[in-house]
């Protein structure tokens, strides 16, 4: 269960990366970080488990708070009653 809980919201965090960055290429994004166009690339596409310090520096490309990052659409509330129940 928290398998796929986890690759859904992992899901959402890429698609908020994409959303965010917009038509900037990740060659440009690179350049505003530390980290390769592939790196943010694959975390965009949901290809890898990044780490907080990946998460970070995406963040720094894009010019936002990282919180902003985590900022979607799921009901923590509602799933953790669901888990409760168990």
């Amino acid at each position: 269960m928290n398998d796929n809980i986890t690759e859904e919201i992992k899901k959402m965090i890429a698609q908020k990366i994409k959303t965010i960055k917009g038509s900037q290429s990740y060659s440009i994004l690179s350049n505003k970080s530390d980290l390769t166009a592939a790196r943010i690339s694959d975390a965009a596409n949901n290809k890898i488990d990044f780490r907080i310090s990946t998460f970070i520096e995406i963040a720094i490309a894009l010019r936002i708070n990282p919180q902003e990052l985590l900022d979607i659409d799921f009901d923590f509330d509602k799933y953790y009653k669901e888990l409760d129940k168990v």
